[in-house]
């Protein structure tokens, strides 16, 4: 019995240590932190125009991983609704959805205050209308981008989690396809470089 127990005793000994060698050779990693700003808001500046539009309340959805310091997750922007003068004489009024084009991907470093996000979308256009006639829609169903715009967002404002980030980044608007008799005017008036989008992460 003796020679058994000391066996048993030897056997749970060499047991717990490997355990421990197990344990420092494979830290616990921490898991990725959820957060959610439901009261994004902002405005993007369309270069060719020369026009401000805000961008309604909208959420922004992150799951943030600080030990790979990668941020994934996805954004939702609320319709924009710009107001132009064409020929500077006719005022019109367009509604334009951003449609995500996969998810939001980005890397963030809080030991150095950054944080970028990438984003693609594409823009279609769901009304336009002569503001003396708002009732008649200019533009035919399936007005849209010819292909996506990809928008990089990088913090203007010191990040910390839980509180309102500022976010600014350019974004380039493709010509149009689908929009009707209006698909080379929108294009003339919109495509191009150099737009810029400026958000609030709350």
């Amino acid at each position: 019995m003796g020679h058994l127990r000391r066996t048993i005793m030897l056997a749970a000994t060499a047991l717990l240590g490997a355990a421990a060698t197990i344990t420092v050779a494979t830290p616990a990693q921490a898991a990725p932190i959820a957060i959610n700003f439901n009261n994004v808001t902002g405005t993007t500046h369309l270069a060719k125009p020369n026009v401000d539009v805000a961008v309604p309340t909208s959420s922004v959805q992150t799951l943030i991983d600080l030990d790979t310091n990668t941020v994934t997750g996805s954004a939702n922007l609320a319709d924009l609704t710009a107001k132009m003068k064409l020929a500077h004489l006719i005022g019109t009024t367009s509604t334009v959805k951003i449609v995500p084009v996969g998810g939001l991907t980005g890397t963030i470093d809080l030991g150095a205050s950054k944080l970028s996000t990438t984003t693609t979308f594409t823009l279609q256009v769901v009304d336009v209308h002569q503001d003396a006639f708002p009732r008649i829609n200019l533009v035919k169903q399936g007005c849209r981008t010819v292909r996506p715009s990809t928008l990089t967002l990088n913090n203007t404002s010191p990040v910390e989690l839980f509180k309102p980030i500022t976010m600014e980044g350019t974004y380039t608007i493709p010509p149009f396809k689908g929009c009707g008799l209006l698909t080379p005017l929108l294009t003339l008036l919109l495509s191009g470089p150099n737009n810029t989008m400026k958000l609030t992460l709350q």
